[in-house]
């Protein structure tokens, strides 16, 4: 792989340390600031909707150097969290300054992912594709776990202040990163060929005119909303099911980044077909939602985690070479974006669902539940799923 994916590779870890830790202090004073459940909820649902922005975004990338656009966001951000610091520094941590300013932020991001994405695909080989992809996934799990482990020990001693201008430091070592890209390398615009990729919204158009994108992209979405409640109520099931510690909580945690790691690994050791990448996924997801209800145990509850996480981290990768190799590349921004957009809506909606059916069987039976509806959608896979031979 060219030198100027490592770059990017740097820049974008780092920055993405500084965001998890910014998450961690957000959460936290947001629930100093007001315990107010609903509000709390509420606001979580706003910034899980900015990612619709996704959609338009891509269109941007797919429009200018993707480059300028990442540099352009990381540079609005550094002024975003020196604004922050004076503020918070001042006191004044109110719930207005911390859902304004987390807001905003968060719509900055928006800008910057599609455009990553996107570019991926002009730094690496058309055969580098899937490794490229597994280490990216991967160096994010590994800045999500260091910001978390920080992030938890930093929140109780370190102001909120500190926290807004360590953030802004790692959007600075980020924009000379991808400053040092571009001396490295020359980013190419493409040419909008056809009147309908013009159009902001034409990557939507465009996976549900291929086959092989719609199906991909369809059950990507249903197993996020299908598992949504695994990942976001985790947290009642190990406290309430489990009755078990913050400790207990965190290896939870952490055993499913590391899956997910692994999985990322193991994608680019096995050189499987899509259709059978997909059956695996599925049975290895089914199976350990299903084993986890089923042992009810803080060891068996970390160890399903961590197969779950593998079988998520190897689809991810899988998909995501799947839409490059696939899609033009004057319509990849839009394409990806709108695949973001549309996978980080289905989960929290999994979640709200999940959260309601849970009041009336219990959270045993809704994991149960989960587990079996996944490994009915592997029969689904195996039975009826036909994949074209130019991407079997």
């Amino acid at each position: 792989m060219k030198k100027g994916f490592y770059l990017l590779l740097i820049g974008e870890s780092m920055s993405q340390i500084g965001n998890n830790l910014f998450d961690i202090a957000i959460m936290w004073y947001l629930y100093k600031v007001t315990t107010n459940a609903l509000t709390i909820g509420i606001v979580t649902a706003i910034f899980n909707l900015i990612v619709l922005l996704n959609i338009y975004t891509g269109f941007l990338a797919d429009k200018f150097k993707k480059t300028n656009i990442m540099k352009l966001v990381d540079g609005v951000q550094v002024v975003l969290m020196i604004l922050a610091t004076i503020i918070y520094q001042s006191g004044d941590i109110t719930l207005v300054s911390i859902v304004l300013i987390s807001f905003l932020s968060k719509v900055l991001g928006t800008f910057f992912n599609p455009a990553v994405d996107a570019l991926i695909p002009q730094l690496v080989d058309r055969a580098s594709l899937s490794k490229a992809n597994g280490l990216n996934q991967g160096v994010q799990m590994v800045t999500q776990m260091i910001g978390m482990l920080l992030g938890g020990v930093m929140v109780a001693f370190v102001p909120l202040s500190w926290f807004m201008a360590i953030n802004g430091g790692t959007f600075i070592i980020s924009i000379i990163f991808i400053y040092a890209l571009t001396l490295t390398f020359h980013e190419k615009v493409s040419k909008v060929v056809a009147k309908q990729d013009s159009k902001w919204y034409a990557g939507v158009n465009y996976i549900f005119r291929q086959p092989i994108l719609k199906i991909v992209i369809f059950l990507a979405l249903i197993i996020n909303f299908t598992l949504g409640p695994v990942m976001g109520l985790d947290i009642i099931w190990v406290r309430g099911a489990l009755h078990s510690s913050a400790l207990i909580y965190s290896m939870t945690q952490i055993g499913l980044m590391s899956g997910v790691i692994l999985g990322n690994i193991l994608v680019n050791l096995v050189k499987w077909p899509l259709k059978r990448k997909l059956v695996f996924t599925f049975l290895v997801m089914g199976a350990s939602v299903s084993l986890m209800a089923l042992l009810r145990s803080p060891i068996g509850t970390i160890f399903t985690l961590v197969t779950m996480g593998l079988a998520a981290g190897f689809i991810n990768v899988s998909v995501y070479t799947i839409i490059q190799t696939q899609t033009p590349t004057n319509l990849l921004g839009r394409v990806s974006g709108s695949v973001l957009a549309g996978c980080n809506i289905s989960m929290p909606l999994g979640i709200m669902v999940g959260g309601a059916v849970s009041h009336v069987i219990g959270i045993d039976e809704l994991f149960l539940l989960e587990g079996v509806m996944t490994l009915m959608i592997a029969i689904f896979v195996l039975s009826i799923l036909r994949v074209p031979q130019s991407v079997a």
